[in-house]
């Protein structure tokens, strides 16, 4: 275990060891995804200081291209947050004073880590969205191009996983896109709650210093200053709620799109082929494919969900201002994004190398009772009681399939 450095709070008193593993836990891991968003949130911090004359234009100088050289350094893999770093912003101070000497600690004049954590979360939040957006839009391709391309094919509608009504493939996929549509937009509706910049809030009561916050705010993209300034801390998880919220409505969407698969590709089914690429093996028995990859995105998805409910629970019956807590937002947001990014690719490359099997889906579309609504709707045109219709086809319905009536009844 690495020997714990002194952290940037210390003032010389004793600090229980224990205690401070404890309150780091695995936060300086969590942290290794915050590095970038830190160092450029870092310059802008600086160029904002020299700004107001904070530090000179020679001190923001050496502080930017201190920043500069741990990005690049940090890219080529020299170093990383370590397990004796308190977190990603203890880390980048220490290894700037350490390259740029007294300088470095300058950086944090006029800013709590308090403002910077919700600072980089939320910069990494727009990338994130940014990037669940981009695979998202993948699979709503993959599916379009299925309705194009095989979307006449008859398939069963089903009500409690019993046949119900005449529907055809693209009808099918039509709502798993449009439901991928949906959250694509809720997606894009989650990044409000992260286009304010929270840099100038201080810990959360503002600072006793004048800081162009509208500069800053400008510089990193965001909209404006978010205001008031004791909102910040108060709003603490929200932002990141409201992306796990639409990430919990995709993976619910993915669930049913996995569990329609799973069913379809079944022998008792068998509507479609999966890939053999995207199954796997049993260890016993040579003739089996098993579909691993989709009962593993159903149980993602769930897991998703679960993300949610964890990240909602850390932050839920906390009155106003920071807490510490706050510090247990960071692992279900991220597992809850690595995992949507790892099935949305796989999804796409499964929904567009899928297999329809004509002959079974146009055997199934065969039966005749599946056109038991419209015949009832037909004769309640003519002026029968649509009651009366009703109850003639579900006698007609109960019948051996061999005696019921077959007139108009067959898909052409």
């Amino acid at each position: 275990m690495s020997e714990l450095e002194k952290p940037i709070w210390d003032r010389g008193e004793a600090i229980d060891v224990d205690m401070l593993r404890f309150t780091i836990g695995d936060d300086w891991l969590q942290d290794r995804r915050l590095v970038e968003h830190d160092l450029r949130g870092s310059t802008v911090h600086a160029e904002g200081l020299a700004l107001v004359g904070l530090i000179s234009p020679d001190e923001f100088q050496r502080l930017r291209d201190g920043l500069a050289k741990l990005r690049d350094a940090f890219r080529r893999g020299e170093w990383t947050v370590e397990e004796g770093d308190e977190d990603v912003h203890s880390a980048v101070e220490r290894r700037l004073i350490a390259l740029v000497g007294d300088t470095g600690k300058k950086l944090h004049t006029a800013r709590s880590r308090n403002e910077q954590v919700a600072l980089d979360v939320r910069l990494w939040l727009r990338e994130a969205n940014t990037e669940v957006a981009r695979e998202l839009e993948r699979v709503i391709a993959a599916a379009c191009a299925v309705r194009a391309s095989r979307g006449k094919l008859p398939i069963p509608g089903y009500t409690h996983l019993r046949r119900g009504m005449p529907s055809t493939l693209g009808d099918w996929i039509a709502a798993h896109a449009k439901a991928f549509e949906e959250d694509l937009a809720d997606l894009r509706a989650s990044a409000r709650r992260a286009r304010e910049s929270p840099l100038g809030s201080g810990a959360g009561y503002g600072l006793p210093v004048e800081l162009d916050r509208a500069f800053t705010s400008n510089a990193l993209g965001f909209a404006a200053p978010e205001e008031p300034v004791t909102f910040t801390q108060h709003a603490r998880g929200r932002a990141e709620l409201a992306y796990l919220t639409a990430l919990e409505g995709l993976a619910l969407d993915l669930d049913k799109l996995a569990h329609d698969l799973w069913l379809f590709s079944s022998e008792e089914f068998g509507y479609v082929r999966l890939p053999a690429a995207l199954t796997t093996g049993s260890s016993l028995m040579p003739q089996k494919r098993n579909p691993d990859l989709i009962e593993l995105i159903r149980a993602h998805s769930r897991q998703v969900v679960a993300e949610r409910a964890a990240l909602l629970d850390v932050i839920r019956d906390l009155p106003s201002g920071y807490h510490r807590d706050f510090q247990l937002i960071k692992p279900p947001l991220f597992r809850a994004h690595d995992r949507i990014v790892a099935m949305l690719p796989l999804v796409a490359k499964l929904i567009a190398t899928l297999d329809f099997d004509e002959a079974k889906l146009a055997a199934a579309a065969d039966d005749p009772k599946l056109r038991a609504t419209e015949r009832a709707l037909e004769k309640a045109k003519s002026g029968v009681p649509f009651r009366d219709a009703y109850r003639e086809e579900s006698v007609n319905a109960s019948k051996p399939v061999d005696d019921a009536p077959r007139g108009g009844g067959r898909c052409g």
